[in-house]
């Protein structure tokens, strides 16, 4: 059994990135599930980020796996682990309805634009329901173009209106919905900067980023990381990891 014999010569960071490399994509998103949610803390940034960027068959099969491999229904392990209005943003986004076709309603556009207004910028609390509704529903195309039309309405961006109307884990959560809708590759660009230039490199969310990003866009997310930082994510990797390891994950990016 190759992980086994993995398991029993490899250690530490190289041996998580090399298992994480051995699972299929749904397994590996299910095992990154676990992880969030086994223990004390619920890590909730890792669950935001799976369930806003993958596609509605993407999340079928991890819900599939995730019961196989542990017994539970993932949404029984969300309505336990989480609260509130961030809860309903999570079950939402787990319910796999999100519109995935690229052709965009201009109509529809500055309508939901209205309607996120009011509900953020308009008088009285925050109506939160008509943000998930809207944000979890719309396909990135068709929230890239009422993010347009919000700003012909609003003084403020989408994500600055969200800052100053919500807080928590549904604040953090509706914005980095916003985000993925507009450049899905920088939002990871961001995800691996904060990994690297935190109190500490953050192991765990690089793997995260990179294993599953390896076959779908990483190359994108390079390109962005450069744009965004001045510097490849390449030369980051080599100035902050050492060893085996940093050879793994310069293997995952390629050549700078």
């Amino acid at each position: 059994n190759l992980v086994k014999v993995m398991k029993s010569v490899l250690r530490s960071d190289l041996e998580d990135v090399v298992l994480a490399l051995l699972m299929p994509p749904a397994y590996f998103d299910a095992f990154l599930f676990r992880k969030a949610t086994k223990g004390l803390c619920t890590d909730e940034d890792v669950l935001v980020e799976i369930l806003a960027t993958r596609s509605n068959k993407e999340i079928e099969e991890i819900k599939k796996v995730f019961k196989q491999e542990y017994q539970i229904e993932l949404e029984e392990v969300i309505k336990r682990e989480t609260y509130g209005d961030f809860n309903k943003a999570l079950l939402a986004m787990l319910s796999a309805k999100r519109d995935e076709t690229t052709e965009v309603n201009m109509e529809l556009a500055k309508k939901d634009a209205k309607v996120l207004f009011e509900a953020g910028e308009g008088v009285g609390k925050a109506d939160v329901s008509n943000f998930i509704n809207i944000l979890t529903t719309r396909s990135s195309p068709q929230l890239s173009k009422t993010f347009q039309h919000y700003a012909t309405i609003s003084d403020l961006t989408l994500p600055k209106a969200l800052q100053l109307e919500l807080k928590g884990d549904i604040e953090d959560c509706l914005i980095d919905i916003v985000k993925c809708a507009w450049n899905m590759p920088a939002f990871f660009a961001e995800k691996l900067h904060q990994a690297i230039e935190g109190h500490g490199t953050s192991e765990r969310a690089l793997n995260r980023v990179l294993v599953s990003r390896s076959e779908v866009d990483l190359q994108k997310i390079i390109e962005e990381y450069k744009a965004m930082f001045q510097r490849t994510l390449q030369e980051d990797i080599v100035n902050d990891i050492k060893g085996d390891y940093q050879k793994a994950l310069l293997g995952l990016c390629g050549p700078y």
